[in-house]
């Protein structure tokens, strides 16, 4: 008991020393003991609210991340899921850039290792390579196809009926009354190529068919490659993230 009482004792001392606190206006700042990306420990604002307290960042967190990223693509798609995730699992809330907590008077030393816990988690989405992010885009687009399209109607991974079709495989075929609607997910420059290559050798061919085009960011395109999409394509869905905008652009073709 008494090593144990030691050890607690140690260790409050510790952290202690650690954490500075200081005010500023209305605000108590504490320095938090876990180290952000950039080095420095991350700041917890205290200001007071209904017998409790408010711990926020005061939208340090993004400013941060914003030096390096452009947030609004940072925080879309799958990384725009992980942060909300987060912020749900920590139990944290956001307004307007500002990520905070509110806790009760006893439970402030908690509310603010929550809050530099999540913190730190939030800063790690920046570290998601485009690789990684890209990965969950094929499986994004086929859950959202199946979402509103009947399975009887589609086809995976067709193979067009054409000599060498094998080497011009198509994402999604949906049979239709009328041509059927060949769909593409496009999620890099690569993918842009062959698609374009894919649909200029099956209009050859003299197949008929109409096509769409879904993206997982039509903007980060090369200029080339992006214009020779949309010269082969029918229809081009800029982001898979427009789920309205896909939605009716395969209704309007399966009508």
């Amino acid at each position: 008991m008494n090593d144990l009482a030691a050890i607690r004792q140690s260790l409050c001392t510790a952290f202690c020393e650690d954490v500075v606190i200081s005010e500023r206006g209305d605000l108590l700042t504490v320095s938090i003991p876990l180290t952000a990306r950039d080095g420095d420990c991350f700041t917890a604002y205290l200001s007071r609210r209904n017998g409790g307290w408010r711990v926020s960042d005061a939208a340090n967190t993004m400013m941060r991340l914003s030096y390096e990223n452009d947030l609004t693509k940072l925080l879309a798609g799958p990384r725009a899921k992980l942060y909300e995730c987060i912020l749900a699992e920590s139990g944290l809330l956001e307004d307007d850039g500002e990520i905070y907590i509110d806790v009760p008077a006893d439970k402030l030393s908690r509310g603010i290792f929550t809050l530099g816990q999540g913190l730190s988690r939030i800063e790690d989405i920046a570290l998601w390579t485009k690789s990684r992010v890209g990965s969950t885009f094929t499986h994004d687009l086929r859950e959202l196809l199946y979402s509103f399209v009947p399975k009887d109607v589609i086809e995976e991974s067709y193979v067009p009926e054409v000599h060498g079709g094998e080497d011009y495989v198509i994402d999604y075929r949906i049979k239709t009354d009328g041509k059927p609607v060949f769909l593409f997910g496009v999620n890099g420059k690569d993918k842009a190529r062959l698609t374009t290559i894919t649909l200029l050798h099956l209009k050859q061919a003299g197949i008929k068919f109409d096509s769409i085009i879904v993206c997982g960011d039509f903007y980060e395109l090369p200029k080339k490659d992006a214009s020779r999409l949309m010269s082969a394509a029918n229809d081009i869905a800029p982001s898979i993230q427009d789920t309205l905008a896909i939605i009716e652009k395969v209704q309007h073709r399966m009508a």
